[in-house]
């Protein structure tokens, strides 16, 4: 795990196709929630998508799909308009959202000549709590435990 010891901010960003999950420390937490519109993937027949042996048409279900992508990219560019260009950040999460944003903010620095680290790692659903103590271990300033000496 990466514990930052500069003054600077640190984020965390929990996301999946639904939610992302924003909490950053600057001395305390803030927390902040982005509710996505990506609608889910809708399976017509009982074949899987890509399935080589299936033929799909050209009609409504690559429509959707496009339309899902779209919704996703719109999703992922307003999550990372709320990501603090100078904070470090991790990116968590259960999966490819996780690693697409993680990219987009990857190349979002090189395009802008930013220096941060970025980072990203697979989690399953964690409370706000957790989130919360995450990002402030990663700061480098997790709180003292009661009974452990120094």
């Amino acid at each position: 795990m990466h514990v930052r010891t500069a003054e600077a901010a640190t984020t965390l960003v929990w996301i999946d196709s639904e939610e992302a999950i924003i909490v950053r420390w600057a001395d305390r937490a803030t927390v902040e929630r982005i509710r996505s519109n990506v609608p889910g993937r809708h399976r017509s027949s009982g074949h899987h998508r890509f399935d080589p042996l299936v033929r799909h048409g050209g009609g409504e279900a690559d429509a959707a799909e496009r339309a899902r992508r779209n919704h996703l990219r719109a999703f992922l560019e307003e999550v990372a308009g709320h990501v603090p260009d100078a904070d470090d950040v991790t990116v968590v999460g259960p999966g490819v959202v996780r690693e697409r944003l993680e990219r987009n903010l990857r190349s979002e620095d090189r395009k802008h000549g930013r220096r941060r680290h970025v980072h990203s790692a697979a989690a399953e659903r964690l409370t706000e709590q957790e989130l919360v103590a995450h990002v402030r271990e990663l700061a480098g300033d997790a709180p003292h435990r009661l009974g452990v000496q120094e």
